[in-house]
């Protein structure tokens, strides 16, 4: 008899075959699908660094700022530290699906591999994906940064390295928190994840008006910026993972290889420290919070939506109610998906933090040109915004309707009323992230009234 395979490399063969089997029925349905994904996907990121180079540029010859001084280095921090986060917050969304709702976990649990190794397969998935995040959206700036201030070789090839090991620390305190959070709170999860999401919000929006209204007070551009960058001076503290990422990384494009590699073996060596702490945690604690997960959620059902669900349909009494009812349950579906919304409110999230800072660097009365220039800026990337999330998320409303579709074939409507509950469900979600961050850019930049006008019409358009 053959020996049996060890179970890391079991759980390699099994991830390189789900791999291998997904990629084969992706490209054996459609080729257009896999092949649009890589065009958006080089657009956003060609973009993203086109902006960023630009952005590198303007700093180094028109404000003459140092692109290896104390303030880019207050940047980076702020770069590290805003990907972390949201890799906590996004992470955390993947890994609970994958650790307790998805259905290979209940048969992994069932085979005789130890706890922690199903949590270690798992885990590894969900840091893939944020490692294709992470990528798509420091990888441009931080290439970008790299160009603009001529750093060696060595400089490129330390980014992988340094990306990993930042991630497996906010991957690890994603991991940390849902097996808390299920074993402590099996029944109140939701209102957990809201209320730190409010608080988050509430912190974050706080500290911004408090910038604008400070920066808003200084006539001198140079000022201005000092002033600005002087609100992120926290993300610098030395104990952080995102200081040791930064400071490695601006190191290693001052050519200091040494200093380089210390803070590269700072960060892997916490990082690998509190993986093993998540996956002690996980032997403990996992099939236990699983357990409760399954039998600990309320036994008293209640039925006639939630009050999100009643909201919308009081919004809409312009509606007819058949439509009214097929967009409440679209909405209803769309929210009870947390990879969804989470993708949304990530995007929007850092569109709505560019769209606030950026200007501000400009806080000593930019030119109507500058002013006309960023505006129509952000009007493109919103545009490209509402591109993205129409074709991520409502394409899919309707085509993986799939063979449930005769369920609503049977109800007593036209075909036609069945896409305009389509069209009003992904129209008003559109409309209401267009509008808000148009209208937000115009007030950042001090526009016109009748250009906060005619960009917000250009967004009802687009939506």
């Amino acid at each position: 008899m053959n020996a049996p395979a060890r179970p890391a490399l079991l759980m390699q063969r099994l991830r390189f075959a789900i791999v291998r089997n997904s990629l084969r029925t992706l490209v054996s349905q459609s080729v257009v699908r896999p092949l649009t994904v890589v065009l958006i996907t080089l657009l956003i990121w060609g973009l993203v660094f086109g902006g960023s180079l630009d952005g590198f540029w303007f700093l180094r010859d028109d404000f003459r700022v140092p692109l290896t001084g104390e303030i880019l280095g207050i940047l980076l921090d702020l770069l590290f530290l805003t990907l972390g986060v949201l890799l906590i917050f996004s992470g955390g969304l993947i890994l609970y699906g994958s650790l307790f709702t998805g259905p290979e976990t209940a048969f992994l649990l069932a085979t005789p591999l130890d706890d922690d190794r199903v949590f270690a397969h798992k885990f590894q998935g969900a840091t893939a994906v944020s490692v294709w995040a992470f990528l798509l959206l420091g990888g441009p700036i931080l290439i970008a940064y790299g160009i603009a201030c001529y750093a060696p070789w060595y400089f490129y090839a330390l980014l992988p390295p340094f990306f990993l090991g930042f991630i497996l620390l906010p991957a690890a305190a994603s991991a940390m928190i849902c097996l808390l959070a299920v074993n402590l709170v099996p029944r109140h999860r939701k209102q957990l994840v809201i209320a730190g999401v409010a608080l988050a919000l509430g912190l974050v929006g706080l500290w911004m008006y408090q910038m604008v209204r400070d920066t808003r007070q200084v006539r001198d551009g140079r000022e201005a910026v000092h002033q600005v960058l002087g609100h992120f001076t926290f993300t610098g503290a030395a104990l952080t993972p995102s200081h040791w990422a930064a400071r490695g990384l601006e190191a290693a494009a001052r050519g200091e290889v040494g200093p380089s590699l210390w803070y590269l073996a700072l960060v892997w060596s916490n990082g690998l420290f509190a993986y093993v702490v998540a996956a002690f945690l996980a032997r403990r604690t996992y099939r236990r919070g699983y357990n409760r997960l399954a039998t600990g959620g309320s036994l008293r059902r209640r039925y006639g939506g939630a009050w999100m669900d009643r909201l919308l349909t009081a919004c809409l009494p312009f509606v007819a109610e058949r439509t009214r009812l097929l967009i409440v349950k679209d909405f209803r579906t769309f929210r009870r998906d947390p990879q969804q919304w989470a993708q949304i409110l990530i995007f929007t999230g850092l569109v709505s933090f560019s769209i606030t800072i950026g200007p501000q660097l400009l806080a000593s009365g930019p030119t109507p040109f500058y002013q006309n220039l960023i505006s129509w800026f952000f009007l493109g990337v919103i545009g490209l915004l509402i591109c993205i999330y129409t074709g991520r998320f409502v394409f899919p409303m309707l085509s993986l309707e799939g063979r449930k579709f005769w369920i609503l074939g049977l109800l007593p409507i036209e075909r036609g009323q069945l896409l305009w509950g389509k069209f009003g469900f992904a129209a008003a979600g559109a409309l209401g992230i267009g509008e808000l961050l148009v209208v937000l850019s115009d007030l950042t930049l001090g526009m016109p009234a009748a250009a906060v006008l005619l960009h917000a019409l250009t967004a009802a358009v687009l939506a």
